[in-house]
């Protein structure tokens, strides 16, 4: 294990976590637009493709909203 007995992949998912908050909070990028820039990373880092697919309507999104 490493520090406070967290594995790897939480250390990695934590690094990553922070990274994407701040990012959120810093930019004019929606959630969505983040997801699709690190899909992008990910497949080129991985040599391999992933499928996103939102699980929601942006339209009834505004809807609810506007």
């Amino acid at each position: 294990m490493h520090k406070n007995n967290l594995s790897a992949e939480e250390m990695f998912e934590n690094e990553l976590s922070s990274v994407f908050v701040r990012w959120y909070e810093e930019s004019d990028m929606d959630d969505i637009t983040m997801a699709e820039v690190a899909v992008g990373v990910i497949e080129r880092f991985c040599g391999t493709e992933v499928e996103f697919e939102q699980d929601f309507d942006l339209d009834d999104e505004e809807d609810e909203t506007g």
